[in-house]
Protein backbone atom coordinates (compact mmCIF):
# COMPACT_ATOMS: atom_id res chain seq x y z
CA UNK A 1 0.00 0.00 0.00
CA UNK A 2 1.59 3.43 -0.63
CA UNK A 3 0.03 6.18 1.33
CA UNK A 4 0.27 9.51 0.51
CA UNK A 5 -1.02 12.44 3.24
CA UNK A 6 -1.23 16.46 2.13
CA UNK A 7 -0.88 19.13 4.60
CA UNK A 8 -1.82 22.31 3.82
CA UNK A 9 -2.79 23.86 7.37
CA UNK A 10 -0.31 23.93 10.32
CA UNK A 11 -3.72 22.98 12.83
CA UNK A 12 -4.05 19.73 12.18
CA UNK A 13 -0.09 18.68 11.51
CA UNK A 14 -0.20 16.71 14.84
CA UNK A 15 -2.89 14.66 13.34
CA UNK A 16 -1.35 13.89 10.18
CA UNK A 17 2.22 13.16 12.21
CA UNK A 18 0.03 10.47 14.29
CA UNK A 19 -1.75 9.02 11.00
CA UNK A 20 1.49 8.95 8.98
CA UNK A 21 3.40 7.15 11.91
CA UNK A 22 0.12 4.31 12.10
CA UNK A 23 0.72 3.99 8.28
CA UNK A 24 4.39 3.50 9.03
CA UNK A 25 4.03 1.24 11.63
CA UNK A 26 1.74 -0.85 9.65
CA UNK A 27 4.51 -1.42 6.93
CA UNK A 28 3.02 0.84 4.22
CA UNK A 29 5.15 2.88 2.09
CA UNK A 30 4.23 6.38 3.21
CA UNK A 31 4.60 10.18 1.30
CA UNK A 32 3.78 13.50 2.69
CA UNK A 33 3.83 17.15 0.85
CA UNK A 34 3.54 20.23 2.76
CA UNK A 35 2.47 23.29 1.17
CA UNK A 36 1.07 26.45 2.95
CA UNK A 37 0.91 26.25 6.72
CA UNK A 38 1.68 22.49 6.55
CA UNK A 39 4.76 23.35 6.14
CA UNK A 40 5.31 24.24 9.64
CA UNK A 41 5.06 20.64 10.60
CA UNK A 42 8.79 20.76 10.22
CA UNK A 43 8.75 21.48 13.89
CA UNK A 44 6.95 18.71 15.10
CA UNK A 45 8.91 16.40 16.61
CA UNK A 46 7.40 13.64 15.28
CA UNK A 47 7.27 14.32 11.94
CA UNK A 48 10.95 14.96 11.98
CA UNK A 49 12.10 11.88 13.62
CA UNK A 50 9.84 9.61 10.93
CA UNK A 51 11.74 11.71 7.88
CA UNK A 52 15.20 11.32 9.38
CA UNK A 53 14.48 7.87 9.75
CA UNK A 54 13.67 7.48 6.37
CA UNK A 55 10.74 5.96 6.36
CA UNK A 56 8.63 8.37 5.34
CA UNK A 57 9.45 10.18 2.27
CA UNK A 58 8.62 14.07 2.29
CA UNK A 59 8.88 17.34 0.58
CA UNK A 60 7.95 20.70 1.03
CA UNK A 61 7.12 23.05 -0.69
CA UNK A 62 9.56 25.32 -1.58
CA UNK A 63 7.48 28.66 -2.13
CA UNK A 64 5.24 27.91 0.84
CA UNK A 65 8.40 27.59 3.16
CA UNK A 66 9.49 30.79 1.70
CA UNK A 67 6.46 32.69 2.75
CA UNK A 68 5.26 31.10 5.79
CA UNK A 69 8.22 28.84 7.50
CA UNK A 70 10.46 31.39 9.31
CA UNK A 71 13.71 31.28 8.49
CA UNK A 72 16.22 28.80 6.83
CA UNK A 73 14.43 25.23 6.03
CA UNK A 74 16.06 22.20 7.83
CA UNK A 75 18.60 20.14 6.55
CA UNK A 76 16.74 17.27 6.17
CA UNK A 77 13.18 18.86 5.10
CA UNK A 78 13.17 18.25 1.50
CA UNK A 79 12.41 21.10 -0.46
CA UNK A 80 10.14 20.66 -4.13
CA UNK A 81 7.61 22.11 -5.97
CA UNK A 82 3.88 21.39 -6.86
CA UNK A 83 5.46 18.92 -8.87
CA UNK A 84 6.18 16.77 -5.92
CA UNK A 85 2.30 17.44 -5.03
CA UNK A 86 0.91 16.19 -8.26
CA UNK A 87 3.31 12.89 -8.37
CA UNK A 88 1.98 12.25 -4.67
CA UNK A 89 -1.06 11.97 -5.44
CA UNK A 90 -0.83 9.93 -8.84
CA UNK A 91 1.31 7.34 -7.55
CA UNK A 92 -0.41 6.55 -4.11
CA UNK A 93 -3.01 4.14 -3.58
CA UNK A 94 -4.95 6.22 -0.73
CA UNK A 95 -4.28 10.15 -0.59
CA UNK A 96 -5.56 12.06 2.79
CA UNK A 97 -5.39 15.80 2.33
CA UNK A 98 -5.08 17.89 5.75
Amino acid sequence: MQFGVVVTTEELGGYAAKLLSAAIARGWECRCFLTDTGVRLLANDTFRQLVQSGRLRASVCEVSWERLGGGPAPEWAPMGSQYQNAELTHNCDKVIVF
